[in-house]
This record gives C-alpha cells, sequence and structure tokens, in this order.
C-alpha cells in the first residue's frame, strides 16, 4: 500500500463520515428526545478534531 492510496481511503472515510453525521443531524432535530443529541453531539466533537477549519480557530485562538 503506498501514500496515495491510504491518503484516498483516508479522505473517503472522513467524507462518508461526515455525510453520515449530517444526515443524522437532520434526524436528530426532527426527534423530541434529547438522548439522541447527546450522543451526537459526541460524534461530532470527535470529527471536529479532524477538521481543518477547526483546527485553524483553535490556533487562532491560542494566539490571542
Amino acid at each position: 500500500m503506498n501514500m496515495e492510496s491510504i491518503s484516498g481511503f483516508a479522505e473517503q472515510a472522513l467524507f462518508w463520515f461526515g455525510t453520515v453525521v449530517a444526515a443524522a443531524s437532520i434526524i436528530v432535530k426532527a426527534t423530541p428526545t434529547t438522548k439522541d443529541d447527546a450522543v451526537l453531539t459526541k460524534i461530532v466533537k470527535v470529527l471536529d478534531l479532524f477538521s481543518v477549519v477547526n483546527a485553524k480557530m483553535r490556533e487562532d485562538k491560542t494566539k490571542e
């Protein structure tokens, strides 16, 4: 396995993970219970760890 195929796999995995989270967000907002909200919040926090945009925002906050 070369770096290009590993990079492609990681890109696809993050794309599908983000797609599932986006769909889950819509479903969670449509349900009246709060248990699913808590689970989705934890999943989104994990996804944020891999986000380039949020990393940039965290970096900017530490400079202030």
